[in-house]
């Protein structure tokens, strides 16, 4: 059988379903995991709705169970149940089966595990990932022989009782939510109705072919439904989730989305009202961002832009909140190191709460002027070393530049991004500028570093952020 290698990425697993990533692929990733981490004995096990999950859920159960594992099956779920789960009952690790935010035809693998001489779990990734990736490719992998044992289980109850403890509302709230059809279903409707408030739910019903919309919030024609039912039901503030639930799309009462650097920003305003310390963020970040940190004597991090770099950098730094623009947030002070978009929302209420017009307190958020995020198509096999080589250059010619996740070069008046995505075939590209004149500035003189350095930048990225 041919492995395609692409399908093993930086942080998890993700193909196409039956091509790339099927029952005997995920066989042979479950074995590789047993032969890594023989010491694990209780094994959480969670999929999303799409059409092909029950099926590689199945063989990874299956083979869990050859190997003599006990599999805790908590089925349809989020990553907030799953993370939870691990957590909350002090779980060995775990495999989630979800595609996140990719169309219905893929699928992906998410590994967890707590190893030997760790006291809490974390995600297999980098070298240990490769080793399950080697193991893999090989096709020769020890089976072990000894049978063990499933049962199932929902953490539903537990997790609503948990998180509702942690928060407090100013006033109940009249909310929106939109799930897409996707793992969180009606759970945020739930955990609202747990503190009063009044709910809505958008597309609860679990439906692997995304009937509606893609799962992904952070498209902004994935959330056309959203923003008219706030409007319609004249809600506070509503809540858009993708397929597995670690990312979310706030909306505000006038039905606008909430940009990711405004999340990132009250939400760090409000952890540092707990405590003042450091704040971890992505290579994303705006400017604006920086600039009110800094006048705080805030000290910032960047971060690869991955939850599980950025749970990273938490821990190294001792931070009290960390989050990605493209809606990821983490809360070291008031929960668990976890990708959790359900407690983001109820920390995002907690905010709207407090205010007459949540809509009010948005338009007071310092902002300057940034791009849409633009898209260039490469390959996966190509994609880092476009990369590297704009990095070369930068050096090569005293840029000044940040190279942790891709390339940030900084501009007097603002500064533009391209990096390889995680998960897809392609680099993104962002800028941003003091004011409009200076992004169509920084736009020009990025648009030609990236060309000389062997971007493919076509007339369709000029055309994108509005160049012709």
């Amino acid at each position: 059988m041919k492995i395609n290698p692409n399908i093993f990425r930086a942080y998890d697993i993700r193909g196409i379903y039956p091509a790339e990533l099927n029952e005997k692929v995920s066989r042979l990733i479950t074995l590789a995991y047993v032969n890594l981490y023989p010491h694990t004995q209780k094994i959480i096990v969670a999929r999303d709705p799409r059409i092909s999950s029950p099926f590689l859920s199945k063989e990874i159960i299956n083979t869990f169970i050859k190997s003599g594992k006990e599999v805790i099956d908590i089925g349809i779920a989020p990553d907030p149940l799953f993370y939870f789960s691990i957590f909350y009952y002090l779980i060995d690790g775990g495999i989630m089966i979800s595609g996140s935010h990719n169309p219905k035809e893929y699928n992906g693998l998410t590994l967890n595990v707590r190893k030997k001489d760790k006291k809490i779990n974390e995600d297999v990734m980098g070298r240990d990932l490769e080793k399950i990736k080697e193991l893999v490719l090989s096709q020769n992998i020890k089976k072990a022989g000894k049978g063990g044992k499933i049962r199932d289980f929902n953490p539903t109850e537990d997790y609503i009782n948990y998180v509702t403890k942690k928060i407090n509302l100013k006033k109940p709230l009249k909310i929106v939510i939109d799930s897409g059809n996707g793992a969180c279903g009606y759970l945020p409707e739930k955990v609202f109705q747990k503190l009063g408030c009044q709910v809505k739910t958008l597309y609860g019903e679990f439906d692997g072919t995304f009937p509606h919309h893609l799962p992904d919030p952070y498209q902004k024609e994935n959330i056309q439904d959203i923003q008219k039912a706030v409007i319609e039901e004249k809600a506070d503030i509503g809540f858009a989730y993708d397929s597995d639930g670690d990312r979310v799309a706030p909306i505000d009462n006038k039905g606008r989305f909430i940009e990711g650097d405004f999340c990132l920003l009250m939400l760090a305003r409000q952890a540092l009202e707990k405590k003042k310390g450091p704040i971890v963020h992505d290579m994303r970040v705006s400017k604006a961002f920086l600039d009110e940190m800094s006048k705080q004597g805030i000290k910032t991090h960047f971060s690869v832009s991955h939850h599980s770099s950025v749970i990273d950098k938490i821990i190294k730094t001792n931070a009290v909140f960390g989050g990605e623009v493209t809606l990821h947030f983490l809360f070291p002070q008031d929960y668990y190191l976890c990708d959790d978009a359900i407690f983001a929302s109820l920390k995002l209420a907690e905010i709207a709460s407090r205010e007459d017009k949540f809509s009010n307190y948005v338009d007071s958020l310092p902002k300057y002027c940034i791009s849409p995020e633009v898209f260039i198509d490469s390959t996966d096999e190509e994609k880092f070393g476009i990369i590297k080589n704009l990095q070369d250059y930068l050096r090569k010619n005293n840029y000044n530049f940040i190279d942790i996740d891709g390339a940030r070069i900084n501009f007097e008046h603002g500064w533009a991004l391209a990096r390889a995505a995680n998960t897809t075939p392609i680099i993104k590209c962002r800028f941003e500028g003091e004011t409009k004149n200076h992004l169509i500035e920084v736009e020009r003189k990025a648009l030609e570093i990236f060309k000389k350095a062997g971007i493919p930048i076509t007339k369709k990225t000029y055309q994108e952020l509005g160049l012709q």
